[in-house]
């Protein structure tokens, strides 16, 4: 039923009994009117948040905007009828505990369901490693990871995952986490290493859609340093004197059987990395060269980008010292081999004592 205001202009409800009413309105710029619109007003009982008003340029766009918002409201009213008494009992025993966090029920729906139903669907941990291990040996298997890393990761995710089972990804929590890196009792360098793994694997997790965000984020700065302190990173490496470095290269150059010349000599003089040196073959060593250079392979640098060094005349002058020049450089049987033939050297040479 239309009603007409003291200005000529119409305002009626729509639909009728719906609370909702439109009316015309003149449209005006600098005082002088173009035209007319339709403004809807829709209360708040209908929106069940706060009154809402909108504009349309015809009767018809207006009529078809208030209808569809009485029947979405209506539509909202049937669906609590539709409500179970203990979905409704759940509701009133909610609504307390929102109203105290001045939480409103859509914003506790919407933050708890990528957490309990993540759009990457449920997976287990173990499920998520053997996918992840696969992927790397995968990668292996195409030359794009060393057989060491996969190894690695392979042994440290296995034990993380043997652990938690079948635990869904989704319901690992920090103190889980926390509690299992401790049992661990290993050296503080060996649980970082665990860490940086498990941060592989809920990163992956978490770009995967499987959780919004990883247990590992809520470990406060203080709870790491409990963890592994400073992570048993080495310390800054001391620098040598020139007669420091010439008692090391004369004490390899005396015990033959650590075979340790070749390898302290490209350490010095050409500054390659310990796990360069490791993986050196002498063909790569080039010394009846009139330049005489060293090749570190795609394969063995660090950044995948084979690059060459020039040997220096006195590099030269030890490497030619070394009477075996074939197979590796360093022939490294276990984890520690290198290691240990180093602190024996370091002890011939009187350094460090």
């Amino acid at each position: 039923m239309k009603a007409t205001a003291a200005n000529g202009l119409d305002k009626w409800e729509c639909p009728k009994n719906s609370k909702i009413y439109i009316r015309e309105i003149v449209n005006t710029h600098g005082g002088k009117a173009f035209g007319g619109s339709f403004a809807v007003t829709v209360p708040a009982k209908v929106t069940g948040t706060g009154r809402k008003r909108s504009q349309f340029k015809t009767k018809a766009e207006a009529e078809r905007f208030a209808t569809d918002a009485f029947r979405g409201a209506k539509k909202q009213g049937e669906e609590y009828f539709k409500a179970t008494a203990n979905e409704r009992r759940e509701f009133a025993e909610a609504l307390p505990l929102l109203r105290e966090k001045n939480l409103s029920l859509r914003e506790a729906i919407e933050f708890a369901l990528p957490r309990l139903r993540p759009d990457g669907g449920e997976k287990t941990i173990a499920q998520l490693v053997g996918e992840m291990v696969a992927s790397k040996e995968a990668r292996e298997a195409k030359g794009q990871l060393r057989e060491r890393s996969v190894s690695d990761f392979r042994n440290r995710s296995k034990r993380f995952a043997d652990f938690f089972g079948d635990s869904l990804v989704r319901d690992l929590t920090a103190p889980d986490l926390k509690a299992w890196l401790q049992d661990l009792e290993l050296s503080a360098r060996s649980i970082k290493n665990y860490v940086n793994v498990v941060s592989e694997i809920l990163t992956h997790a978490k770009q995967s859609q499987l959780i919004v965000e990883s247990p590992l984020d809520a470990f406060t700065d203080m709870e790491r340093k409990e963890l592994y302190g400073d992570g048993g990173e080495a310390k800054q490496p001391a620098i040598l004197t020139v007669s420091e470095v010439e008692r090391l290269l004369n004490a390899a150059a005396t015990h033959p059987e650590l075979n340790l010349l070749p390898a302290i000599t490209l350490g010095l003089f050409c500054g390659l990395r310990t796990e360069e040196i490791k993986r050196l073959d002498w063909k790569d060593i080039h010394l009846g060269e009139e330049e005489p250079f060293v090749t570190v392979g795609s394969d063995i640098a660090k950044k995948r980008r084979i690059r060459n060094v020039d040997l220096p005349a006195n590099a030269t002058q030890w490497l030619s010292k070394c009477t075996e020049k074939q197979g590796r450089v360093f022939e490294n049987k276990y984890i520690c081999h290198l290691y240990r033939h180093l602190h024996r050297l370091l002890e011939y040479a009187g350094i460090g004592e």
